[in-house]
């Protein structure tokens, strides 16, 4: 699921690390129970899609045509804000046409699909509802 070439592996890596910076700031606004702390990590992950915006291609996926390592490191990730209200879910996606094209290949992808349980979005709004968060409702 990476390249073969030693160099583009290595770039692909980074963006793998990278990853786990943007779940972080993404689930603490997903799980934010103050309006504070939602409005500082909803604008730290918009800046890290920025940054995926930047080095996103015709895609469909991260690293063009085929599906790789990266992109399933961020399908989790981005599965999140299919589950959300679209008024909560469309503005942070705004003005990242490449994001927001790639979130939709993943989506569709079956390989995607079949990760979660049918019963994966009542899963995750019910944990939602158990932290108190403010997107709870």
């Amino acid at each position: 699921m990476y390249s073969d070439d030693a160099l583009i592996r290595a770039w692909q890596r980074g963006w793998i690390e990278f990853g786990t910076a943007t779940l972080t700031d993404a689930w603490q606004f997903l799980n934010a129970s103050d309006y504070a702390t939602a409005n500082a990590k909803q604008a730290a992950f918009r800046d890290k899609l920025m940054r995926l915006e930047a080095v996103l291609t015709d895609g469909p996926y991260f690293s063009g045509a085929d599906f790789g390592m990266v992109d399933a490191v961020f399908a989790p990730l981005l599965r999140y804000f299919d589950i959300l209200d679209p008024m909560v879910s469309q503005p942070i996606f705004e003005n990242r046409p490449r994001v927001t094209a790639w979130r939709a290949a993943l989506a569709a992808r079956e390989s995607v699909i079949a990760a979660v349980a049918g019963d994966f979005a009542e899963r995750f709004l019910q944990h939602l509802r158990h932290h108190q968060a403010l997107l709870a409702d």
